[in-house]
């Protein structure tokens, strides 16, 4: 019996690197740390922070937003852009956060330390989002003294950022790992080698839609170009392994791809109410099979089912509907309207 063809090996799009962030944690000398001040102390955190940020050039535009006056709706919108975290949205007075006005930029103020610069670029950039979140460190601390020691460098409310206080995160698709039950042992793996995965939303959240945050967990001892090169490298590694994955499944088990697509496709022309869960998981193997599929135009409905994945999370949802009151029900059944529109556009692949 002769054996089965070897596979043609199919081109993989940058698609599986999905987003950079880079976060840089600062605290002002003098003061407190966050966990530690008072009400009046917070409001003077915050107060000049939101006035020094306003003054930094690679902020030009944006936008000074005090949580306080913010409605739990827009506080959610935010924290689905990954603008916010969790934490700093659920907090409960004196909080905040700078967003430039392409939302490449977001600094919240008293999360857990007084400053927290992100960055984010599109796909794999660690260099330029280092570089841009520089810009905004340097830009504030020429009006600013950072607390900082020579021996342990920034200083932080956790031992775990002390030194440069920078984490560099990468967002990364990873279907056919988590399809093949690889997931835990590429966790346990890069955990030996001091490197975290989390889900998309960050630490304790779910990774809905084989989406995983993968980031450094070590910043004292190391410089910020030590960091971004060990980073490159691991999750090249990852990309490795999920390609052989992807190359694996399509040879070995062709069916079950096919299975796998032909489902979510009929799911997203066909339901009637769908939560955000399965709508997330859904998307994610019609932008693994997109991905798959060698297509020029691969990229650009990549971005598009990104667009609507973003579009159908709860805050993002409701805001584009202007249906803020809508109970589950009515939020699953226009989410389902949403991704029934969205299947006509999906192509055989």
């Amino acid at each position: 019996m002769n054996g089965p063809d070897k596979p043609q090996k199919r081109r993989v799009n940058s698609a599986i690197f999905k987003s950079t962030r880079i976060r840089l944690a600062r605290n002002l000398a003098g003061r407190k740390f966050v966990n530690t001040l008072d009400p009046n102390g917070l409001s003077e955190v915050l107060n000049f922070c939101g006035q020094t940020l306003s003054g930094v050039r690679k902020l030009s535009g944006g936008t000074f937003l005090k949580m306080d006056d913010l409605p739990q709706h827009d506080k959610d919108m935010l924290v689905e852009e990954r603008l916010a975290s969790r934490e700093l949205a659920e907090s409960s007075y004196g909080r905040g956060v700078f967003v430039s006005a392409d939302k490449s930029c977001a600094v919240m103020v008293n999360e857990e330390d007084h400053l927290r610069i992100q960055t984010f670029s599109k796909g794999l950039n660690l260099a330029a989002a280092l570089r841009s979140a520089n810009a905004i460190d340097d830009g504030f601390e020429k009006n600013a003294k950072y607390a900082f020691s020579p021996t342990f460098g920034y200083l932080t409310a956790c031992p775990t950022n002390t030194g440069t206080g920078l984490r560099a995160s990468v967002m990364m698709h990873l279907p056919a790992l988590a399809l093949s039950d690889l997931m835990d042992k590429v966790v346990r793996g890069l955990s030996q080698l001091g490197i975290c995965v989390r889900g998309a939303s960050g630490e304790g959240s779910d990774s809905f839609g084989s989406f995983f945050q993968i980031s450094n967990q070590q910043t004292l001892g190391l410089s910020e170009a030590d960091i971004i090169k060990k980073m490159a490298k691991f999750v090249k590694k990852v990309a490795e392994f999920e390609i052989n994955a992807r190359e694996k499944l399509s040879y070995e088990n062709p069916l079950l791809l096919e299975d796998k697509f032909s489902r979510a496709k009929a799911l997203l022309a066909s339901c009637r109410l769908i939560d955000t869960s399965e709508a997330l998981s859904t998307l994610s193997y019609i932008r693994f099979m997109a991905d798959m599929s060698g297509d020029p135009r691969a990229g650009e409905f990549i971005e598009e089912i990104d667009s609507v994945a973003m579009s159908v999370k709860p805050a993002h949802l409701t805001a584009n509907s202007g249906l803020r009151d809508a109970d589950s029900q009515k939020r699953d059944a226009l989410r389902a309207s949403i991704l029934n529109e969205f299947a006509k556009k999906i192509p055989n692949i």
